[in-house]
């Protein structure tokens, strides 16, 4: 089976995929600008859609709550652009 881009592993722990999401959430949540439309994740929203992947069940379920929940429990450390 063949790995996809999304599927490559990045020095944060993240797949590039998740990656992608946690800085499109960023960007909603600190400007309100959306890189793109959210539903090419497969989910209605980027909240949903990190939802999806970090487990916890305490994780608050909107935009700003979320990206500062994150924020909080140390998501975004670390967390950089990998294009190659």
């Amino acid at each position: 089976m063949k790995n996809t881009i999304a599927d490559t592993m990045t020095k944060s722990g993240f797949t590039f995929q998740q990656v992608m999401l946690l800085n499109a959430l960023r960007r909603q949540a600190t400007t309100g600008m959306l890189m793109t439309n959210p539903r090419v994740t497969g989910f209605s929203s980027f909240t949903k859609a990190v939802l999806h992947f970090i487990d916890d069940k305490k994780a608050p379920k909107t935009c700003k709550n979320l990206y500062n929940y994150l924020v909080a429990k140390g998501c975004y450390d670390n967390l950089e652009m990998e294009l190659a």
